[in-house]
């Protein structure tokens, strides 16, 4: 292998992890854990800050193993019951009697949004009878930037290099990775389809998944791929949104991008019959081009990355399980982004589970259409017939077209209009 081989290797290790519940409480939770662990004392306050992005989804997502919801409840759990050590697996050992102990904590709790911030970041200022430290968390939900006890210093917000490099790769790039990689260096991607498939046997025992289940039985569609790829991706979503304390492997720190990736490749795999082998590499590929969308759209974006990121890598995955060519993964890409673009992120929830149902559904036609030399074309909206064009449309949308609205999602979220 290559230089080029081993840093996308890399990557790809680095952008999955095991979580459990959904990674903004998880982030809020995991940098207060290590703001206590490094605060001796009674606590007597907490100032919380944080990017709109991180604040839209975890005002009201459900929280793993206990009750409540809300952001002061997430960091009050981190300070009572917290272990940095499990990092993004911090509420799996979170009990009932911790919420209990939490709640006396969250009257001492203020949160703020950071303004100006363009990506992924909390802030946890601690204070007790016998100190105070900051703690920062930045651009990604489990990288502790900083840990000061004052004076503090000036944060300075850096790029990212990986980001950048990831840019210079076309999709023949990856393509010719996935073929290339030896197999032993990618097996443990099934551990992403593992653990994923037990959270959606979980889910098909709820709400949606029970409901999801009838698009097999009374539907024309019979046993085929796109109802498949609904019960499994839906289910999952709604069983982690509503906090079921189960783990989730998650990828580019989005636990919903996880199930979408792993779950829609999968099912794919299954309907079209193709090995282990096969699953690995288009998993592989699949995680490159969520990647590389994601190097342009940033950790946390006003549009539902499941569409436009994790299912956009899906929709590539499974083009390359049907040995279909470079050119036919970019028409899956057109299709994607023409498509569902529009599909905005308002916060985590339980509807969650719709969008990625969606998305992932959308990501099997898609494929399924551009192996068949069918796709959007360039000319159309957003898109164009360079593939790097459409990626650098996508991130002007979104940073430029899209300022303002988080900070309307948040109004609305707020106003108690919804």
């Amino acid at each position: 292998m290559g230089n080029n081989d081993d840093f996308l290797l890399d990557q790809i290790k680095k952008s999955i992890q095991i979580a459990t519940g959904c990674t903004e409480p998880v982030a809020i939770a995991l940098n207060a854990a290590v703001a206590r662990k490094n605060t001796p004392g009674n606590i007597t306050g907490a100032a919380i800050s944080m990017d709109e992005g991180l604040l839209k989804n975890a005002l009201h997502v459900g929280i793993p193993g206990v009750q409540g919801r809300g952001i002061e409840l997430c960091a009050a759990l981190g300070f009572v019951a917290g272990n940095p050590d499990d990092g993004m697996d911090i509420f799996s050992h979170i009990a009932p009697s911790d919420e209990e102990t939490a709640r006396l904590l969250v009257p001492l709790i203020t949160v703020s949004i950071k303004k100006d911030c363009t990506d992924l970041y909390i802030e946890t200022t601690l204070t007790t009878d016998q100190g105070c430290t900051r703690v920062i968390t930045y651009k990604n939900h489990d990288n502790i930037a900083s840990v000061e006890h004052p004076p503090f210093s000036d944060f300075v917000q850096e790029e990212n290099p990986d980001a950048a490099r990831m840019r210079t790769f076309s999709l023949e790039d990856l393509r010719e990775f996935a073929d290339r990689v030896p197999i032993d260096k990618i097996r443990f991607l099934k551990d992403g389809v593992d653990v994923n498939r037990r959270i959606a046997a979980k889910g098909m025992e709820m709400g949606f998944g029970r409901s999801l289940s009838r698009l097999s039985k009374y539907t024309l569609w019979g046993d085929s791929l796109l109802p498949y790829v609904q019960e499994l991706t839906g289910a999952a979503s709604f069983a982690r949104m509503s906090g079921v304390q189960m783990p989730v492997m998650i990828a580019t720190g989005s636990g919903n991008q996880g199930i979408t990736l792993f779950l829609t490749v999968a099912a794919a795999a299954d309907k079209i019959k193709v090995g282990e082998e096969k699953l690995l590499r288009g998993l592989a590929l699949a995680l490159c081009v969520n990647l590389l969308a994601k190097s342009y759209l940033g950790t946390l974006a006003p549009l539902c990355a499941c569409g436009v990121a994790s299912g956009l890598g899906a929709a590539v995955g499974i083009v390359y399980l049907q040995d279909g060519t470079t050119a036919q993964m970019a028409g899956t890409v057109r299709s994607m982004i023409g498509g569902l673009t529009g599909m905005i992120c308002d916060g985590a929830k339980e509807g969650c589970a719709n969008k990625v149902a969606i998305s992932a559904t959308y990501a099997a036609l898609s494929a399924m259409t551009a192996v068949s030399d069918f796709s959007i074309s360039g000319d159309n909206g957003i898109l164009s017939e360079d593939i790097r064009n459409v990626f650098e449309n996508l991130e002007y949308l979104a940073k430029e077209g899209m300022k303002n609205t988080n900070e309307a999602i948040l109004h609305i979220m707020g106003s108690g209009k919804n």
